[in-house]
């Protein structure tokens, strides 16, 4: 089976620092939970931001299109991307200051997340989760289903355990911020001369 572009870098891995708020949800709560999420992008007050995702959503597709056709009219559009981006950042850090304090470890990709947690959650259950990057303080939020909650016998006593997750429901702009963080973050951690053989811990 062939995977898109964009359905090839929701697999791409990565070590990183988020602050990240999670919750179980009950089954009979699922469905609703998860129109929030669709809805979300709809009920942004902000109408800056709202504009500047909606513009990043049609870069994204474009991006996909041109690149295999017209490289260097993806360049130029990369460039447009990283200017939109940078202003987009700059209201991010402005509503959603990152506080240092609640970064937390994480192994993140497009498709999931997983984390060393102190009380387990059973697998299939599904949790809601709040994250915002760095340094860009773009706010995730995203349910997922447990894929499985292991104890770890070298991790921390006080988070014992390693809860692995797959987004099961995700805003497309949300999704599409996500990917990009991801790429970016490999990108630096290649260059820095991390090996990607760490990156192992989510299941795909």
């Amino acid at each position: 089976m062939q995977h898109s572009g964009s359905d090839r870098r929701e697999f791409f891995r990565i070590n990183d620092s988020v602050v990240i708020e999670f919750k179980p949800v009950e089954k009979t709560h699922v469905g609703e939970v998860a129109k929030r999420i669709s809805q979300s992008s709809d009920n942004d007050g902000d109408s800056e931001r709202a504009q500047l995702r909606t513009m990043q959503n049609v870069f994204s597709h474009l991006l996909d299109q041109i690149s295999q056709h017209d490289r260097e009219m993806a360049r130029a559009l990369r460039l447009l991307d990283d200017k939109v981006n940078l202003i987009a950042q700059r209201i991010e850090r402005h509503n959603n200051p990152i506080n240092p304090d609640k970064l937390t470890d994480v192994n993140l990709s497009g498709g999931g997340v997983a984390l060393l947690v102190a009380t387990p959650i059973p697998p299939r259950d599904y949790v809601e989760l709040f994250m915002q990057l760095v340094p860009s303080a773009s706010t995730i939020h995203t349910l997922a289903t447990v894929i499985g909650c292991d104890k770890i016998e070298q991790a921390p006593s006080e988070t014992p355990y390693l809860l692995r997750m797959a987004f099961t429901h995700m805003d497309e702009m949300d999704r599409n911020v996500l990917i990009r963080h991801t790429l970016k973050r490999q990108a630096e951690r290649l260059r820095e001369g991390e090996l990607t053989g760490a990156m192992t811990l989510i299941e795909s």
